[in-house]
């Protein structure tokens, strides 16, 4: 995958670039507001740790990227 857009909730992205990540990342909410009524959209990730970190990726950022993810029940 390459957009962001692409991603569902409960996919696990489990590399970026075909570097993989030691804990992967799995979507907590699809490509939306990251507030409500925000014109600022990202991909919010459950926090790979117990830090308290909003994990959240933006378009800008990670589109044409190669995402490798895990996708469950589809």
């Amino acid at each position: 995958m390459a957009k962001l857009a692409e991603l569902q909730e409960g996919d696990v992205l489990t590399a970026l670039d075909g570097k993989p990540y030691a804990k992967p990342l799995t979507v907590a909410d699809e490509l939306g507001p990251i507030t409500p009524g925000s014109p600022v959209r990202g991909v919010r990730f459950e926090p790979p740790t117990n830090a308290g970190i909003d994990w959240v990726f933006y378009p800008g950022q990670m589109d044409g990227h190669r995402m490798t993810i895990e996708r469950y029940g589809a």
